[in-house]
């Protein structure tokens, strides 16, 4: 997926969030957005939004001195999840359709990415995400077939996007209800907007229920050319990849997988979180999708 013109503007927005979290100097403020607009007027038309943000917020974050502007939140986020497990697993029981509902769940939970939540969700806490899941609209139309994919699969890669959505992420594989030994859950090998690392799925306890791996770079989404040869044996590998988050999919989607020459049964599990998503999926900005790569 190509960067549209919006992207340049958001990216400047998410930038300033990132300063103003870590410092009020307005010439700090000031210095960062002028030297990122400046790589930003010569960004190529063909990089993926996902690629574009990780550029300038890796320089951001250098001129802020911070290698994690959002691990202190991150830390937060995880903390909160793992104190609340047996209640949030308890909900996730009672449903009629436990596996649907945590399906439901993982995507409603990919709004915790440590940003711009409460353009959306102005009233935001973990509390009411697990409480009112359901009132997040659900575009389910392929959640049959993504139940009937991961029974049969021999071998699945999950690709997780931040940390602190990670217990979710277990909950989903969980009831996928698969020997660990078929699953592989794939995160950052350094985090910059909050993505989750190996320290983070190992405080959530996913190497009981899989074996974790990184992708083998520095990065947003899955720029999969640029994947250690590691990660992509393991991509090779599996027979179904279940991919979260809207930088995944940026990066995977259409074109960009299919330059690769791979062909791969996937599954994209995602918060809408920009007007240019919602016209590519056909949805609204906030909705929880799961679309078919």
């Amino acid at each position: 997926m190509n960067n549209h013109p919006e992207c340049i503007p958001c990216c400047l927005r998410r930038l300033l969030h990132m300063a103003d979290r870590k410092t009020t100097d307005d010439w700090l403020h000031r210095k960062i957005l002028s030297d990122v607009m400046q790589d930003l007027s010569r960004v190529d038309e063909v990089a993926t939004p996902a690629e574009l943000m990780h550029a300038v917020a890796r320089k951001a974050a250098k001129a802020l001195g911070v290698a994690d502007p959002f691990a202190e939140e991150k830390k937060n986020w995880v903390a909160e999840t793992i104190a609340n497990a047996e209640w949030i697993r308890s909900v996730v029981e009672q449903k009629s359709d436990p596996f649907l509902a945590a399906l439901h769940l993982s995507i409603a939970a990919n709004i915790l990415d440590c940003e711009l939540r409460h353009d959306f969700a102005p009233s935001f806490s973990l509390k009411s995400l697990v409480r009112d899941f359901e009132g997040v609209h659900f575009g389910a139309e392929h959640a049959e077939d993504f139940r009937l994919a991961v029974q049969s699969a021999s071998k699945i890669l999950f690709v997780h996007d931040t940390a602190a959505e990670l217990f979710f992420d277990r909950l989903l594989i969980e009831k996928i209800d698969r020997p660990a030994a078929t699953i592989f859950s794939a995160v950052r090998e350094t985090p910059i907007l909050g993505d989750a690392t190996a320290d983070d799925a190992l405080a959530v306890g996913l190497n009981e229920v899989g074996q974790i791996i990184d992708v083998g770079i520095d990065c947003l989404g899955l720029p999969l050319n640029a994947c250690s040869q590691a990660f992509r044996e393991h991509y090779a590998a599996a027979d179904l990849v279940i991919a979260k988050g809207q930088a995944t999919f940026e990066s995977l989607e259409g074109d960009n997988l299919r330059n690769e020459g791979v062909e791969k049964e996937i599954f994209f599990l995602m918060r809408v979180k920009c007007p240019v998503m919602a016209r590519q999926l056909a949805a609204t900005v906030g909705d929880a999708v799961l679309e078919v790569g």
